[in-house]
């Protein structure tokens, strides 16, 4: 656990002090989120932050070669710095959504076969199901999803960071019942990484994570819960993470159903989400994160019982957050297919609950 702790403080450190240096780097590049009518900043806003929550990261893999046996670490560095080339790249130059899905599976596809991948499903109430062939697509297909669940609820200042933080504290606590000291150090190098971050990215941030960080929180949370289900029960090591983000999880079916009642292809981007609706209830920014920190707490317990108190217990005790939370977002209207009007003379998200009431046509929109 010591090990973990180093790690934690040494991608806290590095993240903290880098942040500034990538957010003046940005301003000069003017790598930098302008306000537009969908987007919810009113001043432009630097948006490399992942670069250096990157840095935080890989500062701390390096105190997990004592305990890594090599294991998959550099198919690990190859894939997520890839990632971040692809969400920067975005970020930049705002390229199409299918572009952007297609280069995550051909990241995802390359970190699967040069990397592990899910070999086998396991029964809580004992044995084995081997997924022989089907192994490398559902690798593929968790690890995209994963990368897209993050990318999603990376809409309001310290959301994301603050979400992932929660999530990685969840699993390392998990992992050290598991002795496995390997990934333990990953998930706290996640750990600081992000809370070296969100002093910069609270409300009001100096910085945004972009999609460049976005996209590569996800991926490595999808690759550590991969590489720590070759060490224990691989069903229940997938089920923790996935648990741990079931705010995003919600929000991530919440979209899918939108666009696909729209017509439109599910890795369209939309200004409807969960975190959207509850800021529509005007408890403006840090309040409405800190309402969604609270939800993701009670995902995290839901993950821990899933684990020491086993399935039973964590089964219904997350089966009762989700219809509560499921509830609340329905009533919220995430469910529901918003429009905007023709015009961009619309003040932000606010307005699109008014296009929705006056029969406005419906269209695709983009959130940062």
């Amino acid at each position: 656990m010591w090990q973990g702790l180093k790690a934690a403080l040494l991608a806290f450190f590095t993240t903290l002090v880098l942040t500034p240096i990538i957010r003046r780097l940005s301003i000069k590049a003017n790598w930098v989120d302008k306000p537009l009518p969908r987007r919810l900043n009113t001043y432009p806003v630097p948006t490399m932050g992942g670069w250096a929550i990157y840095a935080g990261f890989i500062a701390a893999t390096f105190l997990s070669w004592p305990v890594a046996k090599f294991r998959h670490l550099p198919s690990l560095y190859i894939a997520s710095f890839l990632m971040l080339i692809l969400g920067s790249i975005d970020d930049i130059y705002d390229i199409s959504p299918r572009s952007k899905f297609w280069g995550q599976v051909a990241i995802a596809t390359i970190y699967v076969l040069t990397g592990p991948k899910i070999e086998y499903l396991t029964n809580p109430s004992g044995g084995i199901f081997s997924l022989g062939v089907f192994s490398i697509p559902l690798s593929i297909l968790w690890l995209v999803g994963m990368s897209n669940m993050v990318n999603f609820i990376d809409g309001l200042d310290g959301l994301a960071a603050g979400t992932i933080a929660i999530a990685s504290l969840t699993c390392m606590l998990l992992t050290y019942r598991r002795l496995d000291w390997f990934v333990l150090v990953l998930y706290s190098g996640l750990l600081g990484s992000c809370l070296g971050f969100l002093p910069y990215n609270f409300h009001p941030a100096r910085i945004f994570m972009g999609d460049s960080g976005a996209l590569f929180l996800g991926f490595v949370v999808g690759a550590l819960a991969i590489e720590g289900s070759l060490k224990g029960a691989a069903t229940v090591t997938l089920a923790v993470p996935l648990l741990a983000l079931g705010l995003p999880l919600l929000d991530t079916a919440f979209a899918i159903f939108r666009r696909l009642k729209q017509g439109l292809p599910f890795y369209q981007a939309d200004g409807d989400h969960l975190h959207h609706r509850v800021l529509h209830l005007g408890l403006g920014q840090r309040k409405t994160v800190l309402i969604l920190y609270f939800v993701d707490f009670l995902f995290a317990v839901g993950a821990v019982l899933l684990f020491s108190a086993g399935p039973e217990i964590g089964f219904w005790y997350m089966t009762a957050v989700l219809v509560v939370v499921g509830i609340k977002a329905a009533r919220q209207g995430v469910l529901k297919v918003v429009c905007e009007k023709k015009d961009q003379s619309d003040d932000g998200v606010w307005d699109k609950t008014r296009g929705d009431q006056d029969g406005t046509s419906c269209k695709s929109t983009r959130e940062r």
